[in-house]
């Protein structure tokens, strides 16, 4: 499996937490199949449009990752984290990076086990994202009552769950919602001023903490609501990516730079293009049959990889013009 770069290679004030219990799947984990899986095509995407996604993968109901012995200690970890929440344009309490900080939340976002166990349900084998500011990030609630605690929008990246850590029984409000229409859908409505069909608008029912759902995060447009009273909730966001790194990458670095250190997001960014590129290359040097392949096949390959470098090159290079993309409350 490829894995994140080393944890004690930490950015400079990323230190460890002091006290934390170790993850052990064996106890930790409940992990359950969810019963229903949608499509993009049931969202209304063209065929052209899902050719373009790994897969015709949109979101999952509601499934189980965690005992109730996992819950604990993820809460107890997410408590220590939260002395580290900061802020930006789309959400007003959240910790990224954790995962530098704590070994229980790098463990549980990297873990096999779960790991294989969602790729069998999307449809395509998923690695754990190699930016290690896409795994375990935790979002709070605002300190405000009635101010939703994220946006309408879709994810800087391709696959990832969203689990709650707090029980959302024990809470008015807060809940994860999606549209389960097109991202063209969220953006005509926006650009009207006019808000999502509510008919459209699904909200699954979290039967407690540690329980998810999975989605194709760039494809489907989701939000997290106001909590309708003073209370606790925790969610814990995981990013995944295509293991053939034959698919295109769909990391939204402009849009990460507006919630990470811009430092912190360009190394990790960087670092994350040249693993792809890496299993890209080796793609091509492990070939069963080298010779078997075509000219057309080795200028196709080797173009990917140099218009993986430019993108990538430019992103970095024009992070500045870039503007916060979101579809409001």
């Amino acid at each position: 499996m490829t894995k994140n770069y080393d944890i004690n290679t930490r950015p400079i004030g990323y230190e460890p937490l002091l006290s934390e219990p170790l993850f052990n799947p064996s106890v930790h984990l409940a992990l359950e199949r969810p019963a229903q899986v949608v499509g993009l095509s049931e969202f209304g995407y063209t065929n052209d449009e899902i050719a373009d996604c790994p897969s015709d993968f949109a979101v999952t109901n509601i499934f189980r990752i965690l005992s109730e012995e996992g819950v604990a200690c993820l809460y107890e970890v997410a408590k220590q984290l939260e002395a580290f929440t900061t802020s930006n344009p789309r959400i007003e309490r959240c910790t990224r990076g954790g995962v530098y900080r704590s070994q229980f939340l790098q463990d549980l976002c990297q873990c096999p086990e779960i790991t294989d166990f969602i790729s069998d349900f999307v449809g395509v084998k998923l690695l754990p994202h190699t930016m290690p500011h896409q795994l375990g990030h935790l979002n709070y609630a605002p300190k405000t009552v009635g101010e939703n605690i994220d946006k309408w929008h879709v994810d800087t990246l391709r696959y990832d769950y969203v689990m709650f850590v707090t029980d959302p029984t024990r809470q008015k409000g807060g809940e994860f919602q999606y549209f389960k229409g097109t991202k063209s859908e969220a953006e005509t409505a926006r650009n009207k001023g006019i808000p999502l069909p509510a008919e459209k608008i699904v909200s699954p029912k979290m039967p407690g903490a540690g329980y998810a759902i999975m989605q194709q995060g760039n494809m489907v447009v989701h939000q997290a609501k106001a909590l309708a009273e003073i209370g606790e909730r925790i969610t814990m966001v995981n990013g995944y990516i295509p293991a053939d790194p034959r698919f295109p990458d769909y990391t939204r670095y402009d849009q990460l730079t507006f919630a990470d250190p811009l430092q912190i997001a360009t190394t990790e960014y960087s670092r994350h293009i040249a693993l792809h590129a890496q299993r890209l290359i080796d793609s091509l040097i492990v070939d069963e049959d080298p010779f078997g392949k075509d000219r057309a096949f080795y200028g196709e390959q080797l173009n990917k990889l140099s218009l993986l470098f430019g993108d990538a090159a430019k992103a970095i290079k024009n992070y500045d013009k870039a503007e916060i993309e979101h579809f409001g409350d």
